[in-house]
């Protein structure tokens, strides 16, 4: 088909080429003719060759850009073809060929290249998109299933007819369903929160508050905890009085998240300590350290990804979903801020990093 095109353009060029070369032609001879009544020639070959010189240059320039322009037509034709080549595949392929000419030809197929590359990402994301749905799926099934499964079988125990138990046993299996039903409810209550982070329309409401304030609070609801635990709970703040803006309940959502993680997970600490300062750029840091067991290096990467754990195999004796620091992640990012986890053998500390003020365009979604 693409020589069968190639071959009526070169016709055409040819049909063309020669009309346009005999009207050049006879065109020259009028003129020839009044150099003639001028400049009288002594004989038919002077005229002749004033004629081939008159002609030759125009033929030539008309040849030239006849030929210019059937290149333009053959590398058109070409990239015609291979679009319609890769336009009926499956893949996303991009046209290895660079025509040699041609300024408009070169920037259609490097324009056309760099929009099969947008295609063929935005389909790898897609792809992932859909794995890490089906992977999330898989995770939501095995971690309400394993505690349905339990709060099933030990109420069985209590209500059939069949099943002898006594008094304490009763109680003892009933207050195990309840344990398992709190996991179960804990669990879908990350999940929803988890859900409106990734929500393109969620709403921030936005306002100011004091970040120690905010602090003193967490800290109170959680010293009886850090207290059972042998752990010394403190927070410290640069300057002593900071005021920015946000959603002071999801921001509240984050270091809850974030003191949760250190008291259950930070094995052998002995504090857990928050700080906050502001930096030149008009940013707020803040920080959760404690002195447990460092976060291997390679978990550090991973560990704001949904259901991921640092523990080698995913169990319950920590009592987490998975959920929390993909929570912390997703609200630090509404409120367009960053945070990363730093880990040595010394200490280990959770920071986020946000403005002070909020951008504009989050500050109106509150009036929407």
């Amino acid at each position: 088909m693409r020589a069968a095109g190639n071959t009526r353009i070169i016709l055409s060029f040819l049909l063309r080429a020669v009309f346009l070369t005999a009207v050049f032609g006879l065109a020259v001879i009028p003129v020839v003719e009044l150099i003639w009544l001028q400049v009288p020639f002594t004989n038919q070959f002077s005229f002749w060759i004033v004629y081939a010189c008159l002609a030759l240059p125009l033929v030539c320039l008309l040849w030239g850009r006849l030929l210019w322009q059937l290149r333009q037509q053959l590398n058109l034709n070409r990239l015609v073809a291979k679009m319609a080549d890769i336009a009926s595949s499956e893949h996303s392929d991009q046209i290895d060929w660079r025509p040699k000419s041609g300024r408009q030809i070169k920037t259609l197929v490097n324009s056309f290249n760099q929009i099969m590359a947008r295609e063929a990402d935005l389909r790898q994301e897609e792809q992932g998109v859909e794995r890490s749905k089906d992977e999330m799926m898989t995770n939501i099934s095995h971690d309400l299933r394993t505690p349905l499964t339990a709060i099933i079988g030990y109420l069985g125990l209590v209500v059939l007819p069949d099943q002898k138990v006594t008094p304490a046993e009763q109680k003892r299996y009933l207050k195990t369903a309840y344990d398992k039903s709190n996991q179960m409810k804990t669990l879908v209550e990350d999940l929803f929160e988890f859900s409106k982070t990734q929500a393109k329309s969620a709403s921030l409401n936005i306002t100011e508050f004091s970040l120690g304030d905010l602090f003193a609070q967490l800290l109170a609801s959680y010293e009886l905890e850090a207290q059972q635990k042998n752990i010394e709970l403190t927070y410290l703040i640069q300057p002593k009085l900071i005021i920015m803006s946000g959603d002071s309940d999801k921001l509240a959502r984050v270091l809850m998240n974030l003191i949760s993680n250190a008291l259950k997970y930070a094995e052998g600490a002995s504090f857990v300590k928050i700080t906050a300062q502001v930096r030149p750029d008009d940013q707020v840091e803040i920080r959760v350290t404690n002195d447990g067991r460092q976060i291997p290096q390679e978990a550090t990467e991973d560990i704001f990804e949904r259901f991921y754990r640092v523990e080698s195999s995913r169990n319950n004796r920590t009592g987490g979903t998975g959920l929390g620091l993909a929570i912390v992640k997703g609200i630090v990012l509404q409120h367009h801020g960053r945070v990363w986890v730093e880990s040595d053998e010394q200490v280990t500390s959770f920071v986020v990093v946000l403005p002070l003020q909020q951008p504009q365009e989050v500050s109106d979604e509150k009036a929407k």
